[in-house]
Order: structure tokens, then C-alpha cells, then sequence
């Protein structure tokens, strides 16, 4: 018995002593020339209901298809690549065709894919962008994407957040013709002021770093925000009035990118979408 457990001990170690043999790890991925080379993402935002038969099944950016197996791959107010933080496709810099294709019933218990839209945008190398579709019949509105600042100081990060944002917003069925303004309550004396710079449609803001006082002590840090958005004269760049009031829980140190969009006066109503890009 004592050979065998010997036999026995040796057999496992020659196992293990194999299993940690040194293997070489592949991944899949392509090397990217930056100098041929624009970031995208697809930011679907017409004024359009958010329902399943306004699901986007598959993109096609210069016959290149992105989907999801089938299922549903990108939906109203919302942007693909998803699932991750501030991702982008690598495409080539210069003319891009973007398609995009809705599900419907072929009448004999499968699907067909037809195309719901089909534009195109110039692009540049060695730039990010939001390409905003806010008109199923028109290209999108190429906005480039600014990285996220830095910090000025390492305090700063125990009572800053970034924010940033974006204008696709409707009225009466066409874009907006007046500005529009970001405010933001103050914490003490509980007025609405504006932070940034108005923006008018199809326009982003430069990055600004709101105040968040910690509210849960055993926390990261995060606090409510009362935000809004003004209306404001195009030429003069004076405020008109408030149009939209919301609140969101801002943490510090995070980034976010708001969208403003849907339709003033109409359906879909007016919203503020919220992303996390850091």
C-alpha cells in the first residue's frame, strides 16, 4: 500500500507540474493606426416614443454590423457601445455610412431586418465622437467628445464631480431655436444658477465641477443635486425662463454626460438622460 500512495503522489505532482507549463495568451484584437483612425458612438435620440418597434436590432457603420445576437441592441436615448464606460468604435477616419436596422414580423413566424435609417457623416482621424441621430431622415450631428479633465488639485477630489452637457432637444417638432442653459441649485442659498455656457441645438457644454457635500458618513460620498434647464435668447444669451426641473445623486470623483432631449410641448416630452463616463 505504501508504493501505491508513493506511485499515487508522484502521478499528481507530474499533473500539477504540467498544468503550470508557461502558455502563450492570445486576445482578440487588431492593432489601430491613430493616425487613420475617429472613435464613435452611435447616440440614437430622435424624438420618437420609446416603444419596442422603435428597437434598433442592428448598426451597420460602413457595412461593418453590430448587433446582439438577435436581440434588441439599441434602444431610444440611449448610445452603443453599451455595457461598459465611455467605449467607442475604431473606424476609418472620413466619409462613415451609418445604418441602422429595425425588427419586423415576415408573416410566417420569423423576422426581417429592413433599414430605418441610412446617412452619412465626415469624420476626423484621431478624434471621439457622439454621432446624435435626432432625425430619422437627416445625418447626425457629429459632436466631438472632449476627454474628461483631470482634477486641479488632490482635495479637489473629496468634494468635486464633472459634468457635461448635450442639446438635442425638440419643440414643437423641430430642434429647439432657443438656447438652452444648465442650472444648477445652490446648495446654500437654494437658488437655480447657471453653470457652463448656453448651448444651442445639436451643441455640448465645456466640462464643469459641481459641489458634493457627503451626505452618508460610512460612504463613498454622494449627495442629491437639484438641476434644471433655462431657456435662453439666442442673441442676446439672456435667460427667458426655467422649462425643466430634476434632481439626480451625483458621486465625487465620478463624470457624467447629461443629454437633454425629446420634444418641448409635444410627445415625447422633454427628459435629461444621464451617462457615467468615469
Amino acid at each position: 500500500m505504501k508504493y501505491f500512495k508513493y506511485i499515487a503522489l508522484l502521478l499528481l505532482l507530474a499533473v500539477t507540474m504540467g498544468s503550470c507549463e508557461k502558455k502563450d495568451v492570445g486576445f482578440m484584437a487588431e492593432p489601430v493606426d491613430e493616425g487613420q483612425m475617429a472613435y464613435v458612438q452611435i447616440c440614437y435620440y430622435a424624438p420618437i416614443s420609446t416603444v419596442a418597434t422603435n428597437n434598433i436590432y442592428f448598426v451597420d457603420l460602413n457595412g461593418v454590423e453590430y448587433g446582439n445576437d438577435g436581440a434588441s441592441f439599441l434602444t431610444t436615448y440611449n448610445a452603443v457601445p453599451s455595457g461598459g464606460v465611455n467605449l467607442y468604435y475604431a473606424v476609418k477616419a472620413g466619409p462613415l455610412n451609418v445604418r441602422l436596422h429595425k425588427r419586423e414580423s415576415d408573416g410566417n413566424g420569423g423576422y426581417v431586418y429592413p433599414v430605418a435609417y441610412d446617412q452619412s457623416v465626415n469624420i476626423e482621424a484621431g478624434k471621439r465622437y457622439g454621432l446624435f441621430i435626432h432625425d430619422m431622415n437627416k445625418p447626425p450631428i457629429a459632436i466631438e467628445m472632449q476627454p474628461v479633465p483631470k482634477f486641479g488639485k488632490a482635495l479637489d477630489t473629496d468634494s468635486l464631480c464633472r459634468v457635461q452637457f448635450v442639446n438635442v432637444i425638440y419643440e414643437n417638432g423641430e430642434p429647439i431655436k432657443d438656447k438652452v442653459q444648465y442650472g444648477l441649485q445652490n446648495l446654500d442659498t437654494k437658488e437655480y444658477e447657471p453653470v457652463g455656457e448656453p448651448v444651442a441645438f445639436g451643441e455640448v457644454t465645456s466640462w464643469f465641477m459641481p459641489v458634493v457635500r457627503k451626505t452618508v458618513y460610512n460612504s463613498s460620498g454622494s449627495q442629491r443635486r437639484d438641476v434644471c434647464l433655462f431657456r435662453v435668447d439666442p442673441q442676446t444669451n439672456q435667460i427667458k425662463e426655467r422649462m425643466f426641473d430634476d434632481w439626480w445623486t451625483w458621486y465625487i470623483g465620478r463624470a457624467y454626460r447629461q443629454i437633454g432631449a425629446g420634444n418641448v410641448g409635444g410627445t415625447p416630452a422633454l427628459t435629461l438622460k444621464q451617462f457615467v463616463i468615469q
